[in-house]
């Protein structure tokens, strides 16, 4: 961080109470290291992240002594920091989820840009963890996960909330035929999405983490698994958020996902919608590819995503 943009920051009320400033980045993904892994570890190629905002700047701080999270916009984006803001602060509230809790929203540098301060907690990237941990550890850090979830998903949207439309699915699969895209498993995803596309109608809606995975949760001293800092507003069908989980690149932390959020057992039509909307995401991905290598890494997803369900002849995939 340059003095330039350190004093820039400095026309942010309450500049002079912090002290340790950094810029924050949280950097690539986690592949788990063969060498160390224990057992139940998975291997998949990561899927692409979706780019964070250009005008985008973190920093970690400390104030009052207190670890913080600085996220730092151009002014155009005033009215969606306050959104996350508000959606990080119903789910501390309403959820109770152990998640970075909003502390203030302002402008500064002249009013060309804005800034939004977060309660930040210590601890490890669960997917750095998981890998080094028997399954049992494993199984039972889904748990956990999957109860901070479901606090989570007990907000609902009111009136003012903008609730996510509907993916078209005829219409993606239509963009995917006209770039002649085929993979093993293909004609058979693309009938089990067209033959299953009204199970989806009149499904709960419910606040969405978006991205929820081992990469994106902590593990603190106490061994308590939290979510990272929310970086959209997502609202959907709850089942929707299960589809990224493939990327923990852990079993038994998927399964122990599954009971701690549904207190057991999945609901009777959960792998049903699982499949569907692992299927979508799994085509999307293709569909935004931006380069042969994107492609190539979203297809591999894709086939062993049909290969788990043994090309769409059970909605249960062979894991479980």
């Amino acid at each position: 961080m340059d003095t330039e943009e350190l004093k820039e920051l400095s026309s942010i009320e309450n500049f002079e109470k912090w002290s340790d400033i950094d810029r924050y980045n949280p950097g690539p993904r986690y592949v788990p290291d063969q060498n160390k892994q224990k057992t139940g570890v998975i291997f998949m190629p990561l899927r692409r992240e979706k780019p964070r905002p250009q005008s985008l700047r973190m920093y970690t701080l400390k104030q009052d002594g207190k670890p913080v999270l600085l996220r730092t916009r151009s002014s155009e984006d005033y009215e969606e920091e306050c959104a996350i803001a508000s959606f990080a602060d119903r789910i501390f509230r309403e959820g109770g989820a152990y998640v970075s809790t909003p502390l203030e929203v302002g402008a500064y540098s002249d009013d060309t840009r804005v800034y939004s301060l977060y309660s930040y907690f210590g601890g490890d990237n669960l997917a750095r963890r998981l890998p080094e941990l028997y399954v049992p550890q494993q199984h039972a850090l889904g748990v956990e996960a999957g109860k901070q979830l479901a606090k989570l998903q007990k907000v609902t949207p009111t009136e003012d909330d903008a609730v996510e439309p509907v993916e078209d699915i005829f219409m993606l699969l239509t963009k995917l035929g006209e770039k002649g895209i085929k993979y093993n498993g293909f004609s058979q995803a693309e009938n089990f999405m067209k033959n299953h596309s009204s199970i989806i109608n009149g499904r709960p809606v419910t606040a969405l983490h978006g991205d929820f995975s081992a990469h994106t949760l902590f593990l603190d001293s106490g061994l308590n698994v939290g979510i990272l800092p929310l970086e959209e507003v997502h609202w959907g069908d709850p089942v929707r958020d299960l589809a990224s989980l493939s990327d923990s690149c852990s079993l038994p932390f998927i399964k122990g996902v599954f009971k701690g959020l549904y207190e057991g057992a999945p609901p009777k039509n959960f792998f049903e919608l699982l499949a569907y909307y692992s299927t979508e995401r799994a085509l999307l991905d293709i569909d935004t590819a931006e380069d042969e290598a994107q492609l190539a890494t979203a297809i591999i997803r894709a086939e062993k995503l049909a290969s788990d369900m043994d090309n769409y002849q059970s909605v249960v995939p062979i894991w479980y």
